[in-house]
């Protein structure tokens, strides 16, 4: 019988069998001992049944979640776990072997942190980056500062049981950053988080600018949700990020070291654009657009 602490795992899923069978096996593979951990995979789409002979281990359930939502799916799976540390990840995801026991190392390491965000580590597609790949080399999944700010997306987030007993579960209702706003109200009771870069979560980079921008707009629906701000001050903010964003060459080129000089001012430009259109999507909203859901 295993002394370590159970873990529960709660992994939404929508219309993604194929992908989170590697994502299955990952969780298969721990290090961590197999009694010791549970996983909770929620079914967001009650309609798209389990394939026949789809690979589940003993220590995981599929289970379903009929309201709509990544944050709805998730809370599903908090109402049923059973373990002492959660751990959240999403069905694209391929968790590293050591990824929970190197979690459980870093609480016994450092008792002050009731939270972990972790390393959410990239891959490709193939050896050529498309622009979006390259993109999201830059400028996505910044975990360590995400953690500064007290906070860490869900692809890659631990946290001890105790946290959601006193702040609760997460915002269903938010179209987007629920995993933001939960970690704020988390802060603001004082359960500290920490950076582990070690414990780590394999994330697929996205390969078509379209899905950035579609994220790019769910980011703002959900930020509209958490700050409110006058229509003045949006339309004051339109104008503002119309402005070329020149600083954005100093972290284009210490994160995206391994970039051409083409693709590095390509990241540039799609970075103006993106500013752009989050400031129109705010624009949209204020004039009773409908907010993005997050999928």
């Amino acid at each position: 019988m295993s002394s370590e602490p159970f873990i529960s795992v709660i992994v939404p899923t929508y219309r993604d069998w194929k992908r989170l069978s590697y994502c299955i096996d990952a969780l298969d593979k721990q290090t961590y001992p197999k009694e010791s951990f549970e996983v909770i995979i929620v079914n967001n789409d009650p309609k798209d049944e389990i394939p026949t002979g789809y690979f589940l281990p003993a220590n995981m359930v599929i289970t379903t979640e009929s309201t709509s939502g990544s944050y709805a799916a998730r809370n599903k799976g908090i109402s049923l776990a059973k373990g002492e540390i959660f751990g959240f990840t999403d069905s694209d995801c391929i968790p590293d072997p050591n990824w929970l026991m190197n979690a459980v190392r870093f609480f016994k390491k450092n008792l002050q942190y009731d939270r972990i965000g972790g390393k959410v580590e990239l891959f490709f597609s193939g050896t050529h980056y498309t622009l979006a790949e390259a993109y999201e080399i830059v400028y996505a999944f910044r975990q360590d500062e995400n953690v500064k700010k007290g906070r860490s997306v869900t692809a890659n987030m631990i946290t001890k049981k105790k946290v959601i007993d006193v702040i609760g579960p997460f915002n269903q209702n938010m179209y987007s950053g629920g995993d933001f706003e939960w970690g704020e109200r988390a802060l603001a009771n004082n359960f500290k988080i920490g950076y582990a870069p070690d414990v780590i979560i394999n994330h697929p980079a996205r390969k078509e600018l379209k899905q950035i921008t579609k994220k790019a707009r769910r980011v703002v629906s959900g930020k509209a949700e958490m700050v409110k701000r006058s229509t003045v001050d949006k339309y004051l903010n339109f104008f503002y990020e119309m402005r070329p964003p020149v600083k954005e060459f100093k972290h284009i080129f210490s994160r995206g070291k391994q970039l051409n000089m083409r693709l590095k001012l390509l990241v540039f430009l799609t970075r103006y654009n993106i500013k752009v259109t989050r400031a129109y999507e705010e624009l949209r909203l204020a004039h009773g657009a409908k907010p993005m859901y997050d999928a």
